[in-house]
């Protein structure tokens, strides 16, 4: 049961370009700007924002305009991708109350039987991250 979890949790570049499916709100219908405020908030349909093409969810107007202000600073590093498996190289879809904030931007992680990603991040996460950026480029050059 377990194998096959992990293969339906990896995903090709060339399907999809975010961390979530088409059919979902994305990163749960959390409020971005709330991970930045270290308590997970979830956002509300009527207060919402669209940016590259998804539907953003935010708790209050204010953490939206917030958010407009400077979309860059506050959109998921990787497109919402679990950032320790892009350090190994692989696209997988991250637990959304698994993050962390280095260096200004969001990260998401993978949890599943026996493994914690942000765990495994957190033994080397200033070169994990230059790895994962490194593999993210590679994998979505290959996209297009």
């Amino acid at each position: 049961m377990v194998i096959g979890l992990i293969f339906t949790t990896h995903l090709h570049a060339q399907e999809h370009t975010y961390g979530f499916h088409a059919d979902e709100k994305p990163f749960d219908g959390n409020d971005l700007i709330s991970y930045f405020d270290g308590k997970i908030l979830p956002g509300k349909d009527n207060i919402t924002h669209k940016y590259k093409d998804v539907t953003l969810y935010f708790a209050n107007e204010k953490n939206r305009d917030r958010f407009k202000e400077n979309p860059e600073k506050y959109f998921p590093a990787y497109n919402g991708w679990c950032a320790i498996a892009l350090a190994s190289g692989t696209l997988a879809r991250p637990n959304y109350s698994s993050y962390k904030v280095q260096d200004g931007k969001l990260l998401f992680f993978e949890v599943r039987a026996f493994f914690n990603g942000k765990v495994a991040w957190e033994k080397d996460p200033d070169i994990n991250r230059i790895t994962a950026d490194e593999k993210y480029t590679e994998i979505f050059e290959k996209k297009q």
